[in-house]
């Protein structure tokens, strides 16, 4: 089934709505108007619904000499449930991916604070206006959050073979990517099919709010109908999760 663009979506509510028949998103005031309300009902359900759609693996991005055991998650990268490091010995060979296990920022610092700076695999870094001890001889073991949720914090990493920091491309993590929409005509929310129908429902009955004399009673009730349908979804996709307990925190978008 072909999915709806941005430009099907603005022509449906604007017939709707008695609107003018457009051939861009922004041949009208009108019409890039009803864009943003889109793009901006598409956010709010992406951030409300916490999709199982949205999760993937990714990457995280390494920081620099001076915070070796530091590394930030992508812009959008949000709920982390695991991340793994290629815990090889050697610059050859097969990866060696194992998981990297979360503690709590307090059980963190204790771990921390029970290393001595003078030890020689001992080095004290940064983190904002704290110091941590962290140890330069090993692959991590553990990883926190400490003010903020954007820096990632580990507990270790090996100077003999990643000589000046944690590597990228040694790192892997697995959680949700925010998806964006673009105002452009072609551009395909990125929702599952029920949530598509949410967007439309919503997008019609907040144009008709601003733009028009209110939503009227049918539009109302095919909004409510999405919202209900769509929660029921989100419970089905997220009952194998909550049969697991949670290892992670959750924490705000960017």
């Amino acid at each position: 089934m072909a999915k709806d663009t941005l430009l099907n979506i603005i022509q449906d509510i604007l017939s709707d709505a008695d609107g003018d028949d457009v051939g861009t998103y922004n041949e009208t005031v009108e019409s890039e108007q009803l864009a943003r309300i889109i793009r901006n009902e598409f956010l709010d359900i992406v951030d409300n619904y916490d999709l199982e759609h949205h999760k993937t693996i990714s990457r995280l991005t390494a920081t620099s000499d001076s915070t070796p055991a530091q590394m930030t998650r992508p812009e959008g990268f949000y709920d982390i449930e695991w991340i793994k490091y290629d815990k090889r010995l050697t610059s050859g060979g097969a990866p060696e991916y194992k998981t990297i296990n979360y503690l709590s920022a307090d059980e963190f610092i204790e771990l921390s604070v029970n290393l001595r700076e003078s030890d020689s695999n001992t080095v004290a870094m940064a983190v904002n206006s704290h110091s941590l001890n962290i140890r330069n001889d090993k692959h991590p073991t553990y990883w926190t959050f400490i003010d903020g949720y954007d820096n990632i914090i580990f507990d270790s990493w090996l100077d003999s073979l990643d000589t000046t920091c944690l590597v990228a491309a040694k790192s892997l993590a697995y959680g949700k990517q925010r998806p964006t929409l673009t105002l452009a005509d072609g551009s395909i929310p990125d929702l599952p099919q029920n949530q598509m129908q949410l967007l439309k429902n919503r997008s019609r009955a907040m144009y008709f709010d601003l733009f028009k004399d209110g939503t009227t009673k049918e539009i109302d009730k095919r909004m409510r109908n999405s919202e209900i349908r769509a929660q029921r979804m989100r419970h089905i996709a997220g009952k194998a999760r909550r049969n697991n307990q949670r290892r992670t925190p959750d924490y705000g978008r960017k």
